[in-house]
């Protein structure tokens, strides 16, 4: 991984997931994510991104990537892909 990733491309890496996010909710999943990141190692990111998409699981820039998690572990649940 790149020493000199900054918590914007890891949002650009997250957003490239999810198309079709109106802009608004990018820019607000963009601040969120810089603000969680920012002063962290990279190593705590993934982690840190999943505690900020729990944490703001209603807001509409976080509930698609909650959605997702949650029916990915009701698949591996049930044995289902």
């Amino acid at each position: 991984m790149n020493p000199r990733r900054a918590p914007d491309d890891f949002t650009d890496d997250v957003l490239a997931g999810c198309p079709g996010m109106p802009v608004r909710d990018q820019e607000l999943l963009r601040a969120a994510v810089r603000e969680a990141l920012e002063g962290h190692p990279m190593g705590e990111w993934t982690v840190r991104f999943a505690d900020l998409i729990i944490d703001n699981r209603d807001e509409p820039f976080a509930r698609p990537f909650f959605d997702r998690s949650v029916a990915r572990g009701m698949r591996a649940m049930l044995g289902r892909r």
